[in-house]
Protein backbone atom coordinates (compact mmCIF):
# COMPACT_ATOMS: atom_id res chain seq x y z
CA UNK A 1 0.00 0.00 0.00
CA UNK A 2 0.97 3.31 -0.97
CA UNK A 3 1.73 5.72 1.47
CA UNK A 4 -0.48 8.46 2.17
CA UNK A 5 0.02 11.70 -0.19
CA UNK A 6 -2.70 14.32 1.60
CA UNK A 7 -6.41 14.78 1.62
CA UNK A 8 -8.53 15.49 -1.39
CA UNK A 9 -10.95 18.73 -0.80
CA UNK A 10 -13.65 16.23 0.05
CA UNK A 11 -12.18 15.03 3.41
CA UNK A 12 -10.77 11.58 2.18
CA UNK A 13 -7.02 9.95 2.85
CA UNK A 14 -5.55 9.35 -0.23
CA UNK A 15 -1.97 7.61 -1.46
CA UNK A 16 -2.40 9.32 -5.21
CA UNK A 17 -1.04 12.93 -5.04
CA UNK A 18 -3.22 13.71 -8.22
CA UNK A 19 -6.46 11.95 -7.45
CA UNK A 20 -8.57 10.88 -4.37
CA UNK A 21 -8.40 7.36 -4.04
CA UNK A 22 -11.62 7.10 -2.88
CA UNK A 23 -13.83 9.91 -4.39
CA UNK A 24 -11.85 10.16 -7.61
CA UNK A 25 -11.59 14.18 -7.12
CA UNK A 26 -8.51 16.32 -8.45
CA UNK A 27 -6.67 16.35 -4.92
CA UNK A 28 -6.12 20.27 -5.89
CA UNK A 29 -9.82 20.90 -6.68
CA UNK A 30 -12.69 22.27 -5.38
CA UNK A 31 -14.53 20.21 -2.57
CA UNK A 32 -18.30 18.46 -4.07
CA UNK A 33 -20.04 21.42 -1.85
CA UNK A 34 -18.21 23.92 -3.57
CA UNK A 35 -19.01 23.01 -7.08
CA UNK A 36 -22.50 22.46 -5.94
CA UNK A 37 -22.77 25.82 -4.80
CA UNK A 38 -21.38 27.16 -7.68
CA UNK A 39 -23.02 25.37 -10.56
CA UNK A 40 -25.84 27.17 -10.97
CA UNK A 41 -29.44 25.47 -11.40
CA UNK A 42 -31.02 24.18 -14.47
CA UNK A 43 -33.70 26.18 -15.53
CA UNK A 44 -37.09 24.34 -15.88
CA UNK A 45 -37.91 23.15 -19.48
CA UNK A 46 -40.19 25.88 -21.17
CA UNK A 47 -44.04 24.60 -21.23
CA UNK A 48 -45.23 23.20 -24.47
CA UNK A 49 -48.76 22.23 -24.70
CA UNK A 50 -50.22 18.99 -26.11
CA UNK A 51 -53.28 20.45 -27.70
CA UNK A 52 -52.45 19.54 -31.11
CA UNK A 53 -56.29 21.16 -32.37
CA UNK A 54 -54.13 23.74 -34.24
CA UNK A 55 -53.55 27.79 -33.03
CA UNK A 56 -56.70 29.19 -31.20
CA UNK A 57 -58.87 31.70 -33.66
CA UNK A 58 -59.53 35.01 -31.51
CA UNK A 59 -63.54 35.05 -31.50
CA UNK A 60 -65.38 38.02 -33.30
CA UNK A 61 -67.79 40.57 -31.82
CA UNK A 62 -71.13 40.88 -33.17
CA UNK A 63 -71.98 44.05 -34.50
CA UNK A 64 -75.45 43.93 -33.96
CA UNK A 65 -75.40 43.03 -30.31
CA UNK A 66 -71.82 42.89 -29.53
CA UNK A 67 -71.49 39.01 -28.20
CA UNK A 68 -68.26 37.17 -28.54
CA UNK A 69 -68.94 34.64 -31.31
CA UNK A 70 -66.48 32.22 -32.95
CA UNK A 71 -64.84 33.38 -35.80
CA UNK A 72 -66.20 30.59 -38.14
CA UNK A 73 -69.46 31.25 -37.14
CA UNK A 74 -72.00 32.00 -39.72
CA UNK A 75 -74.72 33.34 -37.25
CA UNK A 76 -74.43 34.59 -34.02
CA UNK A 77 -75.00 32.66 -30.92
CA UNK A 78 -76.98 35.30 -29.48
CA UNK A 79 -79.27 37.44 -31.76
CA UNK A 80 -78.74 35.57 -34.91
CA UNK A 81 -76.92 38.28 -36.50
CA UNK A 82 -75.97 36.46 -40.39
CA UNK A 83 -72.09 37.19 -40.76
CA UNK A 84 -72.40 36.37 -44.21
CA UNK A 85 -74.89 38.78 -45.17
CA UNK A 86 -74.94 41.36 -42.71
CA UNK A 87 -78.75 40.46 -42.17
CA UNK A 88 -80.06 42.06 -38.72
CA UNK A 89 -82.56 40.08 -36.87
CA UNK A 90 -86.32 40.61 -36.68
CA UNK A 91 -87.51 41.44 -33.23
CA UNK A 92 -89.19 38.49 -31.18
CA UNK A 93 -92.93 39.17 -31.10
CA UNK A 94 -93.78 38.86 -27.61
CA UNK A 95 -91.13 40.31 -26.27
CA UNK A 96 -91.40 41.99 -22.85
CA UNK A 97 -91.84 45.67 -22.52
CA UNK A 98 -91.29 47.94 -19.61
CA UNK A 99 -94.80 49.14 -17.68
CA UNK A 100 -94.61 52.53 -18.15
CA UNK A 101 -94.57 54.64 -14.71
CA UNK A 102 -98.20 56.10 -14.13
CA UNK A 103 -96.47 59.14 -12.57
CA UNK A 104 -95.10 59.95 -15.58
CA UNK A 105 -91.99 60.44 -14.44
CA UNK A 106 -88.93 59.15 -16.45
CA UNK A 107 -85.51 57.70 -14.82
CA UNK A 108 -84.54 54.31 -13.83
CA UNK A 109 -86.19 52.61 -10.18
CA UNK A 110 -84.99 52.87 -6.90
CA UNK A 111 -82.18 50.99 -6.87
CA UNK A 112 -82.90 50.27 -3.00
CA UNK A 113 -85.89 47.73 -4.53
CA UNK A 114 -83.57 46.05 -7.17
CA UNK A 115 -83.67 42.17 -6.15
CA UNK A 116 -80.17 41.28 -4.68
CA UNK A 117 -79.35 38.88 -7.73
CA UNK A 118 -80.03 41.91 -10.16
CA UNK A 119 -83.02 42.84 -12.72
CA UNK A 120 -86.15 39.84 -12.75
CA UNK A 121 -85.70 37.74 -16.05
CA UNK A 122 -88.33 38.33 -18.46
CA UNK A 123 -90.88 35.30 -18.10
CA UNK A 124 -92.56 35.54 -21.22
CA UNK A 125 -93.42 32.14 -22.66
CA UNK A 126 -91.89 30.88 -25.87
CA UNK A 127 -93.44 30.89 -28.86
CA UNK A 128 -91.87 27.80 -30.01
CA UNK A 129 -90.54 24.29 -28.11
CA UNK A 130 -88.44 21.35 -29.26
CA UNK A 131 -89.25 18.14 -28.46
CA UNK A 132 -85.26 15.98 -28.65
CA UNK A 133 -86.46 12.06 -28.55
CA UNK A 134 -84.06 9.51 -29.42
CA UNK A 135 -85.04 7.92 -32.49
CA UNK A 136 -84.18 3.81 -33.33
CA UNK A 137 -85.11 4.65 -36.97
CA UNK A 138 -82.58 7.21 -37.85
CA UNK A 139 -80.25 4.84 -35.95
CA UNK A 140 -80.79 2.27 -38.34
CA UNK A 141 -79.54 4.83 -40.82
CA UNK A 142 -76.98 6.64 -39.66
CA UNK A 143 -75.74 4.66 -36.26
CA UNK A 144 -72.60 3.90 -37.88
CA UNK A 145 -71.62 7.68 -37.44
CA UNK A 146 -71.52 7.23 -33.72
CA UNK A 147 -69.01 5.22 -31.36
CA UNK A 148 -71.46 3.98 -28.96
CA UNK A 149 -74.47 2.15 -29.20
CA UNK A 150 -77.82 3.17 -29.15
CA UNK A 151 -78.91 4.43 -26.01
CA UNK A 152 -81.99 3.65 -24.28
CA UNK A 153 -85.21 5.77 -24.84
CA UNK A 154 -85.49 9.31 -23.96
CA UNK A 155 -87.34 12.28 -24.30
CA UNK A 156 -87.02 16.22 -23.05
CA UNK A 157 -88.50 19.09 -24.05
CA UNK A 158 -86.03 22.38 -24.50
CA UNK A 159 -88.00 25.88 -24.87
CA UNK A 160 -86.89 28.69 -27.63
CA UNK A 161 -86.74 32.08 -24.99
CA UNK A 162 -83.83 33.40 -27.64
CA UNK A 163 -83.68 34.56 -31.28
CA UNK A 164 -81.02 32.21 -32.04
CA UNK A 165 -80.64 29.05 -30.28
CA UNK A 166 -77.25 26.50 -31.09
CA UNK A 167 -77.61 22.96 -31.13
CA UNK A 168 -74.35 21.04 -30.87
CA UNK A 169 -72.59 19.19 -28.18
CA UNK A 170 -70.88 21.44 -24.80
CA UNK A 171 -67.25 21.78 -25.00
CA UNK A 172 -65.68 23.73 -21.68
CA UNK A 173 -62.43 23.60 -23.72
CA UNK A 174 -64.26 25.81 -26.49
CA UNK A 175 -66.57 27.57 -24.30
CA UNK A 176 -69.84 25.74 -26.20
CA UNK A 177 -73.22 25.64 -24.06
CA UNK A 178 -75.33 25.03 -26.84
CA UNK A 179 -79.32 25.66 -25.53
CA UNK A 180 -80.31 22.30 -27.26
CA UNK A 181 -77.09 19.72 -26.07
CA UNK A 182 -76.96 16.49 -27.03
CA UNK A 183 -73.38 15.54 -25.43
CA UNK A 184 -74.28 11.67 -25.61
CA UNK A 185 -74.77 11.87 -29.45
CA UNK A 186 -71.07 11.53 -30.27
CA UNK A 187 -72.17 11.92 -34.44
CA UNK A 188 -73.38 15.52 -33.69
CA UNK A 189 -70.73 18.52 -34.40
CA UNK A 190 -70.00 20.95 -31.66
CA UNK A 191 -72.10 23.92 -33.36
CA UNK A 192 -74.21 21.72 -35.62
CA UNK A 193 -76.96 23.82 -36.34
CA UNK A 194 -78.87 26.89 -35.13
CA UNK A 195 -83.04 27.82 -34.85
CA UNK A 196 -83.70 31.22 -35.42
CA UNK A 197 -86.94 32.35 -34.19
CA UNK A 198 -88.29 35.51 -35.97
CA UNK A 199 -91.32 36.94 -35.43
CA UNK A 200 -93.72 33.97 -35.47
CA UNK A 201 -91.78 32.02 -37.99
CA UNK A 202 -88.99 29.27 -36.80
CA UNK A 203 -86.01 28.21 -39.21
CA UNK A 204 -82.89 25.66 -39.12
CA UNK A 205 -79.73 26.74 -40.66
CA UNK A 206 -77.15 24.13 -40.86
CA UNK A 207 -73.60 25.21 -39.43
CA UNK A 208 -71.19 23.52 -41.98
CA UNK A 209 -71.73 20.43 -39.76
CA UNK A 210 -69.74 17.05 -40.60
CA UNK A 211 -72.45 14.50 -40.93
CA UNK A 212 -75.70 17.01 -41.77
CA UNK A 213 -78.70 18.80 -40.70
CA UNK A 214 -81.63 17.15 -41.99
CA UNK A 215 -85.73 18.30 -42.04
CA UNK A 216 -88.70 15.75 -42.40
CA UNK A 217 -92.27 16.80 -42.14
CA UNK A 218 -94.56 16.15 -39.71
CA UNK A 219 -95.48 12.52 -39.80
CA UNK A 220 -93.07 11.21 -42.32
CA UNK A 221 -90.12 8.77 -41.62
CA UNK A 222 -86.29 9.10 -42.53
CA UNK A 223 -85.05 6.91 -45.47
CA UNK A 224 -81.80 6.22 -47.11
CA UNK A 225 -82.13 8.76 -49.83
CA UNK A 226 -83.19 11.66 -47.39
CA UNK A 227 -81.04 14.84 -48.48
CA UNK A 228 -79.16 17.11 -46.03
CA UNK A 229 -79.75 20.75 -45.55
CA UNK A 230 -77.41 22.73 -47.71
CA UNK A 231 -75.11 24.66 -45.27
CA UNK A 232 -76.02 28.42 -44.12
CA UNK A 233 -79.21 28.26 -45.94
CA UNK A 234 -81.76 28.82 -43.09
CA UNK A 235 -85.10 26.04 -43.86
CA UNK A 236 -88.33 27.48 -42.34
CA UNK A 237 -90.01 24.86 -40.28
CA UNK A 238 -93.64 23.95 -39.54
CA UNK A 239 -95.26 22.69 -36.43
CA UNK A 240 -94.55 19.16 -35.99
CA UNK A 241 -91.37 19.57 -38.54
CA UNK A 242 -88.37 17.07 -37.45
CA UNK A 243 -85.11 18.07 -37.32
CA UNK A 244 -82.75 14.60 -37.73
CA UNK A 245 -79.08 15.03 -37.02
CA UNK A 246 -76.02 12.91 -35.50
CA UNK A 247 -76.67 9.23 -35.23
CA UNK A 248 -79.95 8.86 -33.62
CA UNK A 249 -81.62 12.45 -32.29
CA UNK A 250 -84.96 13.76 -33.73
CA UNK A 251 -85.61 17.26 -32.74
CA UNK A 252 -89.53 17.35 -33.19
CA UNK A 253 -90.42 21.45 -33.28
CA UNK A 254 -93.60 22.43 -31.78
CA UNK A 255 -95.55 25.71 -30.98
CA UNK A 256 -96.86 26.91 -27.83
Amino acid sequence: MSATAGTCPNGHASGDAEWCDTCGAPMGGPSAAASAAATPPTPPAPFTSTDTSGPAIAPVSCPHCGSMNAADNLFCESCGYDFTTGQVPEPIVGATVAAADPSGASGTADPAVEPAGGPTPATTAPGWVVIVEVDPVWHAIKGELADRPLPDPSTSTVPLFQHASLIGRTSQSRGLRPEVALDTDTAVSRRHAQLLVEGDKLSVVDLSSTNGTYVIDQGQTPTEDVIPLASGVPAVLDDGDQIFVGAWSRLTVRRT
